[in-house]
């Protein structure tokens, strides 16, 4: 495998292009990227949005190095995993559950079942995130590896026991954001939802683990979600 940071040159884009970034990003990126492989008739390659314009990217081939659109650099990636292996970790993932046949966003879920169990407001975020917590912890049961509980810092200690507590049962959660865009006029909207995680994990099962980190995490991987980007833990 390979991994890439790539930086989109905003200079070398004509106005259209300009208003299809702004219009339409998760599936602008998606196209301009897949153009660093020409030949390829099917995606093989995951990629996570930066800000400014950057991106790193996952691919089973190298991307072209030169390109108009991109100042690319790419290295190769063979991470050694062993079991047991504790690895720091972040993700953006579009966490998914289904409904009544149909797929729903695991945190607007959480949202509305609070709403319809009658919880007062102010408790509604912290269940958005233990549903987005949940649903990172079951992916690790069926992917090979397993949630570490944050140590404590300086700052939780200051902040006392019930932010540690929260801290511990939401650790992962970083950020959440909604996304709606219109892929072509005369199309519907296409919307979907992204999580941040970040934290720490434990590999349990190598071939498992192994499989999730090259092939992507959750639904939407098209649009810039499901990319496991780890380092050793020091």
């Amino acid at each position: 495998m390979y991994l890439s940071r790539i930086q989109l040159r905003f200079n070398n884009l004509r106005p259209e292009m300009l208003k299809k970034w702004d219009a339409a990003r998760p599936y602008t990126s998606h196209q301009w990227l897949w153009q660093l492989f020409p030949n390829q008739q099917s995606r093989q390659f995951l990629f996570r949005e930066e800000a400014h314009g950057g991106f790193f990217m996952l691919s089973a081939t190298p991307p072209l190095a030169q390109h108009s659109l991109f100042h690319v650099e790419t290295k190769l990636f063979n991470p050694q995993l062993t079991n047991g292996l504790m690895l720091d970790f972040q993700l953006r993932a579009n966490p998914v559950i289904t409904r009544n046949g149909k797929r729903s966003d695991v945190m607007m879920n959480a949202k509305h079942q609070a709403k319809a169990d009658g919880i007062a407001q102010e408790q509604w975020w912290e269940l958005q995130q233990l549903a987005a917590q949940a649903w990172l912890e079951r992916q690790g049961q069926q992917h090979g590896f397993q949630l570490c509980e944050p140590e404590p810092d300086e700052f939780a200690a200051w902040a006392g026991e019930d932010f540690y507590e929260l801290q511990k049962r939401c650790k992962c959660v970083q950020a959440y954001q909604q996304h709606r865009f219109v892929r072509k006029a005369q199309e519907n909207p296409i919307a979907f939802s992204s999580v941040d995680f970040a934290g720490t994990l434990c590999i349990t099962d190598v071939s498992q683990f192994e499989q999730v980190l090259f092939s992507g995490l959750g639904k939407s991987k098209a649009l810039g979600c499901g990319l496991l980007m780890v380092k050793r833990r020091r």
